[in-house]
């Protein structure tokens, strides 16, 4: 019989470092936002506790993990923990083999929601705009980052508090970069970039892309960055900067 009370990540931290330990390959500070902003259970089978589970906002499961000795239980459990609560959907990063098997079991529909980049050891064309005109913005900044990117960057004056923007600029603005702390993977820093409209097809967003890298490097992190599955040009913006994905985030319906 499958039981399950609600923790915090502290009481479950050592299940939760097993968990990280089991992963393929690692994923951006959207899903980590996700597992972190969720609910934690703590599952017991007869009374034995055999792993754990998390949700996001009532409705989305964000992380199913069973202990090794318990694996035999885990598609049991899980499908008892889609009965018993209200989950409609998981984020599933392919590199999570277990939590992607059991959604394969019980799945009514996939979307593809992002991929997660790596980089390699492959030689690129070097960045079309020098690092000389990558600056850190600050409060002064924001208003003409809003107008010229919209709603891109979400909680844009912390952000900027916090020294995670940078602006690519001479004489004008050519675009933005954002490096992001991870907080599950914290080898690794979460890079990003928007081009303004007018300059996009021009280099802009490589060369931000490019240069957030090698400040990762410089700063001993591995540069991580994502994006939506199906934005293409910003796939083919980081693969032309070193980058390759084999990390997937899958949103599956139960």
């Amino acid at each position: 019989m499958l039981d399950y009370k609600k923790v915090s990540l502290n009481e479950i931290n050592t299940l939760f470092e097993e968990y990280v330990a089991s992963l393929s390959d690692v994923y951006d500070d959207f899903l980590e936002t996700h597992i972190l902003d969720s609910d934690f259970y703590l599952m017991s089978y007869h009374g034995e506790e055999v792993g754990y589970f998390a949700i996001f906002e009532e409705t989305l499961l964000t992380q199913f993990f069973i202990t090794r000795t318990a694996l035999h239980l885990a598609q049991g459990c899980f499908k008892s923990l889609l009965e018993k609560c209200k989950v409609t959907h998981g984020f599933v990063p392919t590199c999570d083999e277990l939590f992607l098997s059991l959604s394969m079991d019980f799945h009514r529909k996939i979307d593809l929601q992002a991929y997660f980049f790596t980089l390699t050891e492959r030689n690129v064309k070097p960045p079309v705009y020098p690092k000389s005109m990558l600056r850190l913005a600050n409060l002064s900044d924001v208003e003409n980052i809003k107008a010229l990117s919209g709603d891109f960057f979400s909680e844009l004056y912390q952000n900027v508090s916090d020294r995670k923007i940078y602006i690519l600029e001479d004489d004008e603005i050519y675009g933005f970069g954002i490096m992001e702390t991870n907080r599950i993977h914290k080898f690794c820093r979460g890079i990003g970039m928007f081009t303004v409209e007018k300059h996009r097809q021009k280099g802009v967003g490589r060369s931000i892309i490019l240069h957030l890298s090698d400040l990762c490097k410089t700063l001993d992190y591995q540069p991580l960055p994502g994006c939506w599955y199906h934005n293409y040009n910003s796939k083919r913006t980081l693969e032309s900067c070193g980058f390759a994905s084999k990390t997937r985030l899958l949103k599956v319906e139960y």
